[in-house]
């Protein structure tokens, strides 16, 4: 009874009239021209400026004369800010109420994490951001939905929520014992939609196929992970589905939306990003109560060939992930997107590049009875093409248990333990 009155009430609280009312708000959104929302854009921004310089200590302390900032073009005189001072100054970053202030977390998978502060109006803007997306692709508030993701506490299997018609599966339960039972239980939910980190899908297609099983789920809807090319094709032939990925951040300072074509288009008026070779400099939006002005999200992405005059518009080709995740050879080459080298190869369940030393490293590799010698030699040949011939590595046949992942359950295709120690060490000095 406890549970259901939680549930009702999140249902309220999530489901407002406040959340209809942005929901409305931004699906008009589309029919906005390019001019009109980059009127709206600075001035949005610029509102933002101001209230902050005001309120925020910190901002305050670190800045220049807000007045000189007449313009989106003027925000590179600003400086950056990066994880590490979020961490150390967030009290002096917030500016909202004591008594509207949400707690939420970065997943850590560097070893770092970062408490960040939310208000409702920025929790409710997010979710009407999401769902205006996701009706576009035909799902809507209310159809049945499974999310499997970090929401239930390693003590919880499942958990089902009649008021949104939503059924929670833990990801910590992922293994080829248990895949039984998951197909079951989404096969008898039978959902229009899943909600899933890329990985999580992974591993259940692994496991499905092999018990030669398969399911029809209409749409899959990823985020919180970087979701790789040969993930979605043996995603999608197991669930007979559509994959639509999502792009954003824990801090809520970026939201990037995949679209019919593959390519990606930021969220309008959710955040204003500038896109460097190197990283993402964002700027939220949405989010007033915890201004995050020029914050360094430290992912890359392949822009689009097109280029177009306002920012908002670039369109993105690839989400290449965060930049420390990265191959580091011995010549100071820098290999991040090398998830090709795994396309094709039949009988994997689960694979994972671990770097401890500049001059090797070694790919750890879940693989089924039925995995071969000709499995291996294509992997070697696809491995070769991305790092030439000249760099020694080690492939280790591993037990699922030996992938890593974060607490919450994400993961990543390249593990770099060198770039991840200097992290922590620079965020401990």
């Amino acid at each position: 009874m406890k549970n259901l009155l939680w549930q009702f009430l999140d249902m309220q609280l999530r489901y407002s009239p406040l959340f209809y009312k942005r929901l409305k708000a931004i699906q008009e959104l589309e029919k906005t021209t390019p001019s009109e929302l980059a009127f709206l854009q600075e001035k949005k921004l610029l509102q933002l400026l101001q209230k902050t310089y005001r309120y925020s200590s910190f901002y305050s302390k670190h800045w220049i004369n807000i007045d000189k900032i007449k313009s989106i073009d003027d925000l590179q005189y600003l400086p950056c800010i990066t994880k590490n001072e979020v961490a150390e100054h967030r009290e002096h970053i917030f500016t909202g109420s004591r008594f509207n202030k949400m707690k939420a977390s970065t997943s850590g998978t560097s070893g770092f994490t970062v408490r960040v502060y939310r208000d409702y109006q920025s929790v409710v803007e997010e979710g009407a951001y999401q769902w205006a997306h996701r009706i576009k692709f035909g799902h809507y508030p209310g159809m049945k939905t499974v999310v499997i993701r970090a929401n239930l506490s390693i003590k919880d299997k499942e958990l089902y929520n009649p008021f949104t018609k939503t059924l929670y599966l833990s990801s910590y339960y992922l293994s080829l014992k248990n895949a039984e039972w998951y197909y079951q239980s989404i096969k008898n939910f039978a959902p229009n939609a899943i909600f899933a980190y890329p990985s999580s899908l992974e591993s259940l297609a692994n496991f499905f196929m092999v018990l030669n099983k398969k399911l029809h789920v209409p749409l899959m809807f990823t985020s919180s992970e970087t979701l790789y090319s040969y993930q979605r094709e043996k995603i999608e032939k197991v669930f007979e589905s559509q994959i639509i990925d999502w792009y954003g951040n824990a801090e809520r300072t970026i939201a990037l939306k995949e679209q019919e074509d593959g390519l990606y288009d930021q969220m309008p008026l959710y955040s204003v990003n500038e896109f460097k070779e190197d990283r993402i400099v964002t700027t939220s939006l949405i989010n007033s109560s915890f201004p995050l002005i020029r914050y360094k999200v430290e992912d890359t992405v392949l822009l689009h060939e097109e280029s177009y005059q306002f920012s908002f518009e670039k369109r993105i080709k690839e989400i290449q992930g965060r930049s420390d995740d990265v191959l580091l050879l011995p010549d100071g080459t820098r290999i991040g997107l090398i998830c090709g080298a795994f396309d094709g190869i039949d009988h994997v369940l689960l694979s994972q590049i671990v770097q401890e030393d500049p001059n090797t490293f070694y790919v750890n590799m879940v693989v089924t009875p039925a995995y071969s010698k000709k499995d291996e030699t294509l992997l070697k040949e696809q491995l070769q093409a991305f790092i030439g011939t000249h760099v020694p590595y080690t492939i280790r046949y591993v037990h699922e248990n030996e992938i890593i992942k974060s607490k919450s359950g994400k993961f990543r295709l390249i593990v770099n333990k060198m770039e991840n120690k200097r992290e922590k060490q620079f965020s401990q000095s």
